[in-house]
């Protein structure tokens, strides 16, 4: 929506869509576990590494990537697992209903990560007692995602605030709605508009700006976040916390939300608040975890309205010994995509996040990476979407996480969790897993299906530059040229769809060119 709408218009836009994305939304080779305890490849086309080598001291070459315990840059590309944990109530087990068994999919896409939605309603059902039979469940699909090579950002995730006021996050003990009963949800209404509910709003104020006398609330969420980290600080799987998905309302209710509008559509609104309580979210993961990843959210109104961020950027600082571990990680929902209208050729939607979320993630130093985007697959241009935002992320070398998993809907897999849905077919793609150096550009032709990518070799990365190349999507086999050389023996694992390429020195700059086996384009 454009700033110079009718108001009337953008008020009622704004309403619906500040909350609009919230719901949105076994291995063949020789592995083994770095001596940090983090997952790395051993084996490469020409040769192996020693896995010892790979103790995760290596720091990230740049702020802009992610690196493994090898050193290797990281292009976090998967999916959020999953929408099905949220339930309906604080009870339940708040675990994926997909199970375990239902993840192979993913281990032979050669998509690399998982944003894993974890609730602090499951992890403190009670005050003051963390609920450890709930993280040892979660351990279990840790324990999966490290030995398929599956890297996982934990997300503490909420809707609404709350079950008890509409949707899930918090536990019941921590909201304080003033004695306001949640009214009835109007079930032909979008769910997202339950946002305005009288209770909902005065849950959400209760944690941003209580009054005196009040609990500090977001304080109980942020011990929940560290004791999250020491749980998993060292697990394999783990390289990155989210300290909360879309934030709402930290800056006042709806009310003081729609006054600050015109304000946020001109880059002229900061919000104090919500930036002091990410930068508590930093502090909270670095007590126990300095080697993760925190991936940071502004408000959830810009996921929809691609206007300037809210955050003080150069007030957040990470406070771990060595350069700053931290991701801009807001997420992308064109809302016409989102509400199943399609994807018109005139929207500008893209272009725009793009602009403003490259450059603020530069401002924060931090890691673009967008941690929710989707779409159901049955409405018009929706092909089109997926891959102007794909070839985006290319550009920017980010990362992204698609919503979600859960088979049907908006999945990657159909119903039987297998079969890949239109979405899934648009979002299989070559693309880099783990780059030994730092990588320059790189880009994927879906058209020719060719992929190009250029790198600089670094000495402190160890191991094979990994691509996932998917299986289905090269049925006749690929031709790969590796600076200006045809690769005649390949690395490439087809039931993983991940290719492993050596250049013969470390150091110095490289360039790959994959196409299939028929292709002309690459020299």
């Amino acid at each position: 929506m454009k700033p110079s709408a009718p108001f009337h218009r953008a008020a009622l836009l704004l309403v619906a869509t500040l909350l609009l994305p919230l719901a949105a939304c076994s291995s063949d080779d020789d592995s083994s576990k770095s001596t940090d305890g983090r997952s790395s490849n051993t084996s490469e086309a020409g040769g192996t590494f020693d896995a010892a080598e790979c103790d995760g001291t290596a720091e990230s070459p740049d702020v802009r990537f992610v690196v493994d315990a090898c050193g290797r840059v990281v292009m976090l590309r998967g999916v959020n697992v999953e929408s099905s944990s949220k339930g309906t109530t604080q009870e339940g087990d708040h675990l994926p209903a997909s199970g375990l068994q239902g993840q192979a999919a993913l281990s032979n896409w050669g998509w690399n990560s998982v944003r894993f939605l974890v609730f602090w309603g499951a992890i403190e059902p009670e005050k003051d007692k963390f609920n450890e039979a709930y993280l040892d469940k979660v351990e279990e699909w840790l324990d999966w995602y490290a030995d398929n090579d599956i890297h996982v950002v934990l997300d503490m995730h909420q809707d609404l605030y709350a079950w008890k006021v509409g949707f899930d996050g918090a536990p019941d003990w921590a909201v304080d709605s003033k004695g306001v009963e949640k009214g009835p949800r109007d079930e032909n209404a979008p769910w997202y508009l339950a946002g305005t509910d009288p209770a909902v709003q005065n849950a959400f104020q209760s944690f941003w700006n209580p009054e005196p006398g009040q609990a500090d609330l977001q304080s109980e969420w942020l011990d929940a976040l560290a004791h999250l980290a020491e749980r998993f600080a060292d697990h394999p799987a783990v390289i990155g916390y989210d300290v909360m998905n879309e934030p709402s309302f930290a800056n006042g209710d709806l009310e003081a939300t729609l006054a600050i509008q015109a304000q946020a559509a001109a880059g002229e609104f900061q919000n104090p608040n919500l930036t002091q309580f990410m930068q508590r979210g930093i502090e909270a993961v670095r007590r126990h975890d300095q080697d993760s990843w925190v991936m940071i959210e502004p408000t959830s109104l810009l996921n929809a309205f691609p206007y300037p961020g809210d955050l003080v950027f150069e007030d957040l600082k990470d406070t771990r010994d060595g350069p700053p571990r931290l991701s801009y990680a807001g997420h992308l929902y064109e809302p016409s995509v989102h509400d199943g209208g399609g994807y018109a050729p005139s929207s500008t939607y893209v272009d725009e996040w793009e602009k403003y979320r490259s450059e603020e993630a530069a401002r924060m130093q931090g890691v673009l990476w967008f941690g929710e985007w989707g779409g159901a697959p049955d409405q018009s241009r929706m092909t089109e979407f997926i891959t102007e935002v794909t070839s985006m992320a290319d550009r920017q070398m980010a990362g992204w996480a698609w919503w979600s998993w859960d088979p049907g809907g908006w999945s990657p897999v159909k119903e039987d969790g297998t079969t890949l849905s239109s979405n899934g077919e648009a979002l299989l793609r070559v693309q880099p897993r783990a780059i030994a150096g730092t990588p320059s550009e790189f880009a994927w032709a879906a058209g020719d299906k060719v992929f190009t990518m250029d790198w600089t070799g670094r000495d402190d990365a160890h191991g094979p530059t990994e691509l996932a190349v998917p299986a289905r999507l090269f049925d006749k086999g690929i031709r790969v040229v590796l600076d200006g050389e045809e690769i005649t023996d390949l690395g490439w694992d087809r039931d993983r769809s991940v290719l492993a390429v050596s250049p013969e020195t470390t150091t110095g700059t490289h360039t790959i060119c994959l196409e299939p086996t028929n292709g002309n384009k690459c020299r």
